[in-house]
C-alpha cells in the first residue's frame, strides 16, 4: 500500500513537472510574439548600415540556389560571370539604393544555439556587398515573422538580429534578365500598321484591319514580357530555328503628320472647287476618290517587322524574337492568340 502511494506521488510529481514545463514554454513563446507585434505597433525605426550605395563596387545574393556577383569598375556594373552581359546601370542602381535603405522595426539580441528559432541557421538568402576599400557588409535573411509578416535578419555573424520587411531580400534576390539592357519591341501606332501577314508554315494569311482589329491593337501595346537571351547561338532551343508562326508586319515609320495634313488639305482644297462646278453625285465620287488618297502610301517608305513565334513554355508563355536579332524574349500565350487567333494557338498549347 505504501509503495502504491509513493509510485503515486512520483506519478503526480511528473504530471506536475510536464504541466510547468509546458506553460513555461508556451509562455515564453506567447510573451516572444506579444513583444515583437508591440515591437511592430511602435515607431522605432533602426538603420541596420550606414553603408551608401554609392559606395558599393561589388554585391552577391542568392537566386533560386544559386549566387549572383555583380562588380563595378570604372563607374560601370558588370555581371562577374560574363562581362558581356548587357547590364541595366540604371536598374542596378536603383536596387543598391532601396535595398540599402532598409531599415529595422525591431532589434533582437540572440544566442548561437537558437539561430534555428529565426531561420538562420539555413538563411533564405546571403546577401553580401563591398565597399571601395574592401570592406564586406554581409546580411543573412531568415523566416518570417508569422505575427507581424516581417523578415529576421541579422548583419554578419553577430549576435545581433533586426526584423525587417521583406523588401531587402525581395529586392536582391532576382532573375539578372530582369537587369539586362535588351531591345524592346519597336513602337507602332495602330493606324501606321499597314498590313500584318501569319504564316504558320502552311499558310499564310493577311490579317484585315476591321475584322481583325484586336491583332493590331496588340501589335501597337506590344510589350515583352520577360527577356530570355541576349546572344543566342541556337535558335532551336527555343523553337526559333522554325518557328510555329511567322508574323510579318509593315508599317509607316513616321506617317505622319506632313503626308496628313498635305493629303487632307488636297482634299478639302478639290473638294471646294468640285462643289462650284460638278453635280452632287459627281461630288460623291471626287470624295470617295479624295478618301482613297489619304489611305494611299508608298511601299518603299513601309518598314518591315518579322517577329518569329516559337515553342510554348510550361507557365503560359512563348519563346519569340526578331529577325535577324540574337535576343529571345517571352510573350504570354494571350498575346499570341490575339494576333494569330486563338484557336490556332489552342491547338498549339494543348499539344504542347
Amino acid at each position: 500500500m505504501t509503495k502504491n502511494k509513493q509510485t503515486m506521488k512520483m506519478a503526480a510529481a511528473i504530471i506536475v513537472l510536464v504541466a510547468a514545463a509546458g506553460v513555461y514554454f508556451g509562455t515564453s513563446a506567447w510573451n516572444r510574439a506579444s513583444q515583437e507585434q508591440e515591437a511592430a505597433s511602435e515607431d522605432t525605426s533602426t538603420d541596420i548600415t550606414s553603408l551608401s550605395s554609392d559606395d558599393v563596387t561589388q554585391f552577391s545574393y542568392v537566386y533560386n540556389g544559386e549566387t549572383y556577383t555583380f562588380v563595378k569598375e570604372d563607374g560601370t556594373w558588370y555581371y562577374d560571370a560574363d562581362r558581356e552581359f548587357p547590364v541595366n546601370q540604371s536598374s542596378i542602381d536603383g536596387k543598391l539604393s532601396s535595398a540599402l535603405s532598409t531599415t529595422a522595426s525591431r532589434v533582437i539580441e540572440i544566442s548561437e544555439d537558437n539561430l534555428s528559432d529565426y531561420g538562420l541557421d539555413e538563411p533564405s538568402n546571403v546577401i553580401s556587398f563591398t565597399d571601395s576599400e574592401g570592406n564586406e557588409t554581409v546580411f543573412e535573411i531568415g523566416t518570417d515573422n508569422g505575427t507581424t509578416g516581417e523578415y529576421y535578419c541579422r548583419l554578419g555573424d553577430t549576435q545581433t538580429v533586426y526584423m525587417i520587411s521583406s523588401s531587402l531580400s525581395t529586392m536582391m534576390s532576382f532573375n539578372i534578365y530582369t537587369v539586362a539592357d535588351m531591345e524592346s519591341f519597336p513602337s507602332i501606332a495602330s493606324d501606321d500598321i499597314k498590313t500584318i501577314t501569319v504564316d504558320d508554315g502552311t499558310e499564310s494569311r493577311n490579317l484585315d484591319a476591321d475584322d481583325d482589329a484586336s491583332a493590331f491593337s496588340t501589335i501597337s501595346t506590344l510589350s515583352y514580357s520577360a527577356h530570355v537571351d541576349y546572344d543566342c547561338e541556337d535558335m532551336s532551343v527555343y523553337g526559333l530555328d522554325d518557328p510555329q508562326y511567322l508574323v510579318t508586319i509593315k508599317y509607316l515609320e513616321d506617317s505622319g503628320e506632313s503626308a496628313d495634313e498635305t493629303s487632307a488639305e488636297t482634299s478639302s482644297e478639290e473638294t471646294d472647287q468640285t462643289q462650284e462646278i460638278q453635280t452632287d453625285e459627281t461630288e460623291a465620287e471626287t470624295e470617295e476618290t479624295s478618301g482613297d488618297e489619304e489611305e494611299t502610301y508608298d511601299e518603299n517608305q513601309l518598314s518591315i517587322i518579322y517577329l518569329n513565334i516559337g515553342d510554348a513554355t510550361d507557365d503560359g508563355y512563348y519563346y519569340v524574337n526578331l529577325s535577324g536579332s540574337t535576343e529571345v524574349h517571352l510573350l504570354t500565350a494571350d498575346t499570341i492568340s490575339s494576333i494569330v487567333g486563338t484557336s490556332d494557338t489552342g491547338s498549339e498549347e494543348s499539344e504542347s
